[in-house]
């Protein structure tokens, strides 16, 4: 029997972020980097930190992104993409998030870092933002758009708010094209569910849904090999948190959802990952001009 859907709130979204910070802070170079993302290991990359700094540096040079473009971080974290593309760049970032305690962060991370002139945070929906049509040059996307439940609508409005010619660079997971079996779903689910994902989509599925929305010049490049590692760190860390979630109960039995369940989330991407059940994918599209 496959695992029972799930829908997940913009409450509950919010939540599995301010109830999990913590968890980054400790494990995730969460201080230093102000990333919340797998990063990307390039041959001779020597530490984890370095590989979160060169997702960056990759969905940045895929999508072309120039000083002069207005670039809208949908689902920014505590600011760290965003920070990023104004220090190395000098372009102009808007990031949104669902977390009011997020956009507190990544305003204070960016006045620390010194380039608050060239960005601003604010609480939003990507689904539904208050911005005007064909305002942003770039949309960004990095391990957010997995938590929108219509894919269609995030495209639909990441349409709109372009201009000709925008573009849009996301780094996500992706399904296997094969149908899945009973037990093969509930894996997956047991890990995307404790991260607030309702389910991922298979690549020929949102390539549909890229051409119907009118984007053209699709790319998707297949980076599985290259966030293996930090896959692994996250599995290897996964033991030492469910002993930490399993005595923090003890004493905490009204821990919340999200703070209580994470480590299966840590632990079972690593064997979905080895089944070969997703695999992430940059991805790349442009609005017709």
């Amino acid at each position: 029997m496959a695992l029972t859907e799930k829908s997940f709130s913009n409450k509950d979204i919010a939540d599995y972020y301010d109830q999990t910070e913590v968890h980054y802070r400790r494990a995730w170079d969460l201080e230093a980097s102000l990333a919340m993302h797998y990063g990307y290991w390039r041959e001779g990359t020597q530490d984890f930190r370095a590989s979160l700094r060169h997702m960056n540096e990759e969905l940045a040079k895929m999508a072309k992104i120039q000083a002069d473009d207005q670039v809208l971080d949908a689902g920014c974290g505590v600011g760290g993409s965003s920070i990023f593309l104004a220090q190395t760049i000098g372009c102009r970032v808007t990031g949104i998030s669902l977390s009011n305690m997020q956009i507190e962060s990544a305003r204070k991370n960016a006045q620390v870092k010194r380039v608050d002139t060239l960005t601003s945070f604010q609480r939003a929906d990507f689904t539904d933002t208050p911005f005007s049509s064909a305002s942003f040059d770039v949309i960004w996307t990095l391990e957010s758009a997995v938590h929108a439940a219509d894919k269609k609508a995030f495209l639909q409005e990441a349409f709109r708010l372009l201009r000709p010619g925008g573009r849009l660079i996301m780094g996500e997971y992706f399904k296997k094209e094969e149908v899945f079996k009973p037990k093969e779903d509930r894996l997956l689910k047991k890990w995307l569910h404790a991260w607030a994902v309702p389910d991922i989509e298979r690549v020929s599925d949102f390539s549909r849904l890229l051409e119907e929305e009118g984007f053209v010049n699709q790319q998707f490049r297949d980076i599985t090999p290259n966030i293996q590692k930090s896959a692994w760190r996250m599995y290897y860390g996964s033991f030492f948190m469910t002993f930490l979630s399993g005595l923090y109960r003890i004493y905490n039995p009204r821990v919340r959802y999200f703070a209580d369940n994470h480590y299966k989330a840590l632990y079972y991407q690593y064997p979905a990952l080895k089944r070969k059940l997703w695999k992430y994918y940059l991805v790349y599209a442009e609005k017709k001009q």
